[in-house]
């Protein structure tokens, strides 16, 4: 007979209300939580040996810990533990009994609001199933020969009791008070990580009825990755064994021990993106921690892409893609609504993490993904959320991922919401690369001659000029660091990503209007707006005149080999202020009192007001700029298939965090003077 430590889940079993006990009035309700059966279940060994066995809880006041429930455990909606509100009661201090093999207690419900639903439907007697979540701290186990294994828990201690929608076991309904005791067995609802501890009992304890094996072998446990603890008999065929002590040991230094080797094993591997199974067998075969970390740097070497390897998918990463998606979508909604993001609703999911701080989250994402948090200090989960690998790939895990997801749509939103102002009257390309593309500007089709009878046509030619230019790339980084997610700190992360979204859109405005203002070379070697271009007017405010002006020299404007092409202005390009309002008063339609005072150039051109245009001292100038598509004017350019600002995301290297760089490729050029024209403006009269 031997004795081992290990580490083993909180287990939960079906129980059931007892109606007859609902008070409305007082708001309590009796509760059975244990019924007394065995439960099929079932453990691992190595790799892949799958062994089974049955679960027996032995009933009595020396086999139960009953202080924990004594003292006001409480009672939760579905086992969720993560959330104050979801805390809708707690036992009655004091009212937990066992008698005749089952375990009675009397719940106080809470008044709270957010609670008021699912209490109102234990108060109808709607909802009538309840779970128990224990802990157990020693295993008896015996074996008869062709059987499964014999697991007694002559030592446990139940942790809180739920609410739940569905039992997981039939026996786990309303009774009504004289209902006799069903004999179906309850099955296992919830696991949690605990540490085993043996404990000495006393004889006389009732075990439960093993009658309903066959009820429950259909339902199994989810699969328990820690080493198995056996108290086996030397006998073949053995009698029901007591508890044993062993004498010379200390049990606390022991369970200490394990704990901090087991916990030790698990930080080391969720750091290194190493996967369950090879974290739970190196806890469940007892290896030291010396050998595991040789083991650790193994398979990280072993795992390294430079040396050929590639990843096989863990069991935990295979989980259905859609669903963890979803999650990560639904997580992103509520800290976006929490961030006042614009015209965005609070989604089904996003009602799952409303009021959650970010610790908690990355709590939540952490335990998700079979990482144990307990024990773990703020700064170590930090840490871990943030630089979490997911199991067998070299990505990132889900917070990260939704962090990511924030600080994109944030930018990008940003971006998009910034007014462009240049996009009304410049025309708009997209380049496949980076080289420099030559945009060439054609004569007009030659004028057609008359052909005399029998004579020959003659060819004629085009004359054209060319203008080059290229993208460039824009970008800067910004990080969510592990100071930002303990302090909670999402709106700075959030106000930097919205800066640098309304940034990327500025940026844009800045190269396009600097054509304007810079009034840069062109092909021919002369200014964009120079008198030899005829585009280049007297200085002056916006006035009948100055229109007139205007209109006349895109009249006069000839292609390449001197023929007079159609142009006229669509748009009038004005700072804010003086000039908006000469623009707008002298294209505005007037009911005039004679001829004389009719406004001729009445809605001719549409107002495009920018304020770059206002310049530091001096007159402000104002523009013309004809339509695109009967000429080309200024272009403006992104890369193929990256429109606007691009965002990339990684897990910080330089700092514990993550990054998000946003990438801008764009570029803007002049292409042609003719449908372009400038006037510098002068003070009113």
């Amino acid at each position: 007979m031997t004795k081992h430590m290990m580490d083993l889940p909180m287990i939960g079993r079906a129980a059931e209300v007892v109606p007859a006990s609902v008070d409305a009035e007082a708001r309590t309700v009796e509760v059975v939580w244990t019924t007394g059966a065995t439960v099929q279940r079932v453990r691992w060994e190595g790799w892949d040996d799958r062994i089974e066995y049955d679960e027996e809880l032995v009933v009595s006041g020396n086999a139960v810990r009953l202080e924990r429930l004594n003292s006001g455990a409480p009672f939760l909606n579905a086992h969720s533990a993560w959330r104050a509100e979801s805390v809708i009661g707690s036992v009655v201090p004091d009212s937990v009994r066992i008698e005749a093999g089952k375990g009675y207690a009397t719940i106080q419900l809470t008044e709270a609001e957010d609670a008021k639903g699912i209490v109102q439907r234990i108060l109808e007697k709607n909802l009538r199933f309840v779970s128990v979540g224990y802990r157990v701290h020693e295993y008896q186990i015996t074996r008869k020969e062709g059987e499964r294994e014999i697991w007694r828990a002559v030592d446990w201690e139940p942790l809180e009791i739920s609410a739940v929608p569905i039992p997981a076991d039939p026996e786990a309904q309303v009774r009504s008070g004289n209902a006799q005791t069903s004999a179906l067995a309850p099955c296992v609802l919830v696991r949690q990580d605990v540490t085993a501890a043996p404990a000495a009992h006393s004889e006389g304890e009732e075990t439960m009825s093993r009658n309903n094996q066959q009820a429950a072998a259909g339902e199994t446990e989810r699969r328990e990755t820690v080493e198995t603890v056996e108290t086996r008999a030397a006998a073949p065929a053995p009698a029901a064994p007591a508890a044993v002590e062993t004498p010379g040991v200390d049990a606390e230094a022991v369970r200490a021990e394990e704990r901090s080797r087991v916990t030790t094993i698990t930080t080391l591997c969720a750091r290194h993106g190493l996967d369950d199974e090879f974290r739970d067998d190196l806890v469940a075969r007892g290896v030291s921690l010396e050998n595991a970390r040789a083991a650790i740097l193994d398979k990280i070497a072993d795992a390294d892409p430079l040396q050929g390897r590639a990843s096989e998918p863990a069991p935990a990463q295979a989980r259905d893609e859609r669903a963890g998606v979803q999650y990560r979508e639904a997580m992103a909604n509520a800290l976006l609504h929490r961030s006042n993001a614009p015209g965005l609703e609070l989604s089904d999911g996003g009602r799952e993490f409303r009021g959650m701080s970010l610790m908690e989250l990355a709590r939540h994402s952490l335990e998700r993904s079979g990482v144990n948090t307990r024990g773990m200090g703020r700064m170590e989960m930090a840490a871990a959320a943030l630089g979490q690998r997911a199991v067998g790939y070299h990505t990132t895990g889900d917070f990260p991922a939704v962090l990511a997801n924030i600080g994109n749509i944030t930018l990008r939103d940003a971006y998009r919401t910034l007014p462009r102002t240049f996009t009304a009257w410049a025309r708009r390309a997209t380049l496949s690369d980076f080289r420099p593309t030559t945009r060439v500007q054609v004569s007009n089709a030659p004028q057609l001659e008359k052909v005399p009878e029998g004579a020959e046509f003659k060819y004629g030619t085009f004359g054209e000029a060319s203008t080059q230019y290229a993208l460039a790339t824009y970008g800067k980084i910004i990080a969510f660091s592990r100071q930002m997610l303990i302090n909670d700190d999402l709106g700075a992360f959030t106000r930097v990503a919205n800066s640098f979204g309304a940034r990327a859109a500025q940026l844009e405005g800045d190269l396009v209007y600097a054509i304007l203002l810079q009034n840069p070379n062109m092909a021919d070697g002369k200014a964009l707006f120079h008198a030899d271009h005829g585009n280049l007017g007297t200085a002056s405010v916006i006035d009948e005149g100055a229109l007139i002006e205007a209109y006349e020299a895109f009249a006069a404007q000839t292609d390449i080999d001197g023929t007079a092409i159609d142009v006229s202005p669509e748009f009038v390009i004005v700072p804010p202020g003086q000039r908006a309002v000469e623009a707008r008063k002298l294209l505005t339609s007037t009911t005039p009192a004679n001829t004389a005072d009719v406004n001729t150039f009445a809605n001719r051109l549409q107002v495009v007001e920018e304020r770059r245009l206002m310049p530091t001292s001096g007159q402000a100038p104002w523009f013309l700029a004809a339509s695109t598509g009967l000429i080309d004017t200024i272009e403006y350019a992104y890369l193929d298939g990256q429109d606007g600002v691009f965002t990339e995301t990684r897990n910080g290297f330089e700092v514990d965090g993550v990054e998000i760089k946003a990438r801008l490729d764009f570029a803007a050029s002049a292409i042609d003077h003719r449908g372009l024209f400038k006037n510098a403006g002068a003070a009113p009269a």
